[in-house]
């Protein structure tokens, strides 16, 4: 009512401002004020015209010396039938007021909707938002009403935005403001609560569930999973709860190249795009869940969430992108995205503890003893990932590297005890007994191509699987030193010092686009006449990245050069480091 007696008197103080300037008038000189009038254009309150016709003003002069109350003159009459809704049916009514009271986060445009789902109340016209408001306001309704009675309401901070997806993912856990059947007592209810990762470029949710307990173990299966979807992303935004503190989850996150970053001390909602999400999940989902019965369980619960990011979230444009989040989200060129094997995502994300290798070679893990595969990691802290089903054997890493299985260690497979074993049988053979005709001695069966097999095995395992990190490594790099110039180009329209200059070494490098670090890592296998394993390929790719591209000529003279001069093939970094020299050279010499 306060707001409508503002409208009110706003309107009057315009009329009068009009009516005031033309009463003392001669009817001459007001004619001639009026035509001025009405070829102006004003700010009306409340009105979408900017103009007013001579009648109108006649009409205003009229009244205003015909009022006995001045006070009262030119104010705007109300209608006879106001606060009747006539384009609100009886049910229409009756069925906004219902489900307006059974939850307050249903707003105008999702009552609309639903009006128009059910034959009862999709009778025409149908009415329109403001009319939708506006009654519900009438009924004290409205959101603002609501708010003062309890309803909490969001904390406005300050937005940032990533400059490309995979950019920033964030995460976070909330609630637990949804009850579900509990497993073990179907009789009974348990609080769940939803975990969501989110990008922040895109506002794309690439993984979201709820669970019963959040915990490191959780967090990981979820994150792996997104990053099986959607590629590895270059940093993690979590708060400090206990699920996102843990060191598995951040030593995988190492390995694959992703940064962990932590919000700030008692900061949790710091994170503003992912409790936002959380507040639309527990507005538009977790308050009509609620209103289920029988109560749903989690596995339903988790079927409403997919259907209601996927069908209405990812496809809604939002309002800071003008986007929808899936068209933003997968507009980023498929090739921008750091994609990495199942097998190696299995690997990392398995269970993860230190432990120290004994003089033997020995690990000590969960009451076993585990053998490692290689003498220098003797005496070293080493990394031990395990599988919980499997605990015949563990899985070595070192500096970041990864070095093979270790299997439950017995004595038949230690092999200095079992030579030592052996020596002193023979030793007591020989002592107790003459020595043996050449035909009556024990020859052990011949198992070359066994042990060349296992070993073979062993190498491809760990050269696969460190080839593929350094792999994601290094596209980090790449796709970062691609990237960032684009984002720090000037305006559309201001072409950049790059594009326009003609200088040598824009040229060479538009001559050499076709001669990439794929086939001068080819080149150089072939010239050397060996495989090039992952280190070197690392070091040649970051040699290409600081120094290159090298056109394809250079580095067969220069590599043909040193072969004849007799520099060994297994010094790469010798090659590398001619070939920086020769191009920094050509450089000068252009």
């Amino acid at each position: 009512m306060y707001r409508l007696n503002h409208e009110r008197q706003k309107i009057q103080e315009f009329r009068k401002t009009i009516v005031l300037k033309l009463r003392d008038l001669e009817p001459a000189e007001r004619s001639r004020l009026i035509d001025e009038l009405t070829e102006r254009t004003f700010h009306i309150p409340f009105s979408k015209k900017r103009t007013l016709s001579r009648a109108v003003i006649y009409q205003w002069l009229k009244e205003f010396n015909e009022s006995l109350d001045q006070g009262k003159a030119l104010l705007p009459k109300q209608r006879a039938d106001r606060e009747t809704f006539r384009s609100l049916s009886n049910e229409q009514k009756a069925a906004l007021m219902k489900w307006r009271q059974e939850n307050a986060y249903r707003s105008a445009a999702q009552l609309r909707e639903e009006l128009m789902a059910h034959p009862e109340t999709n009778t025409p016209p149908i009415p329109s938002e403001s009319t939708i408001v506006r009654y519900l306001r009438s009924l004290n309704l409205d959101r603002n009403t609501l708010r003062q009675q309890g309803i909490p309401t969001a904390k406005t901070r300050l937005s940032y935005q990533s400059p490309y997806p995979g950019w920033l993912w964030l995460a976070d856990t909330k609630g637990p403001n949804l009850h579900v059947v509990d497993p073990a007592y179907p009789d009974r209810t348990k609080p769940a609560k939803p975990i969501v990762f989110i990008d922040d470029c895109a506002r794309f949710v690439v993984a979201a569930w709820y669970v019963f307990e959040d915990n490191e173990k959780l967090v990981m299966h979820l994150f792996k999973g997104a990053i099986a979807a959607y590629g590895i992303p270059n940093s993690l935004y979590v708060d400090r709860g206990s699920p996102y503190m843990g060191k598995a989850l951040q030593r995988a996150a190492t390995l694959l190249g992703c940064k962990i970053i932590h919000t700030s001390p008692r900061d949790a909602p710091a994170k503003g795009k992912a409790e936002r999400i959380m507040r639309s999940l527990y507005e538009r989902l977790e308050t009509e869940l609620a209103l289920k019965e029988p109560p749903l369980t989690i596995e339903q619960a988790n079927e409403y969430l997919a259907a209601l990011i996927s069908q209405d979230y990812h496809r809604r444009i939002h309002s800071e992108t003008n986007q929808t989040p899936e068209e933003r989200f997968f507009q980023f060129p498929a090739q921008y995205r750091r994609l990495v094997s199942q097998e190696a995502l299995t690997m990392i994300f398995l269970p993860c503890t230190r432990s120290k290798v004994s003089k033997t070679g020995l690990i000590h893990l969960n009451k076993r003893q585990y053998l490692v595969p290689e003498i220098s990691l003797y005496k070293q802290w080493v990394e031990v990932r395990f599988d919980p089903m499997d605990q015949s054997k563990v899985y070595v890493w070192w500096r970041d590297r990864y070095y093979g299985e270790a299997w439950i260690y017995v004595p038949e497979n230690d092999y200095v005890k079992r030579q030592e074993y052996l020596a002193k049988l023979q030793q007591l053979a020989q002592a107790q007994k003459p020595e043996p005709q050449l035909g009556q001695i024990y020859v052990p069966p011949y198992n070359r191509l066994e042990r060349q097999l296992a070993e073979y095995r062993q190498e491809l395992a760990e050269r696969d699987l460190n080839a593929a990190l350094a792999q994601t490594l290094a596209k980090k790099e790449q796709i970062k030193a691609e990237l960032i110039p684009l984002v720090n180009t000037p305006a559309v329209g201001t072409p950049p010092a790059a594009a326009t200059s003609d200088s040598p070494q824009s040229r060479a490098k538009d001559e050499m686009t076709e001669f990439g670090l794929d086939r001068c890592t080819h080149l150089l296998s072939v010239l050397l006449k060996r495989p090039l394993d992952a280190r070197e390929r690392l070091s040649l790719a970051t040699v290409w990245r600081h120094y290159g591209p090298f056109r394809e000529e250079l580095v067969r003279q220069t590599v043909g050069r040193l072969l004849g001069e007799g520099h060994p093939v297994s010094d790469l970094m010798g090659y590398l480091d001619a070939l920086r020299f020769a191009a920094g050279k050509t450089n000068i010499d252009t």
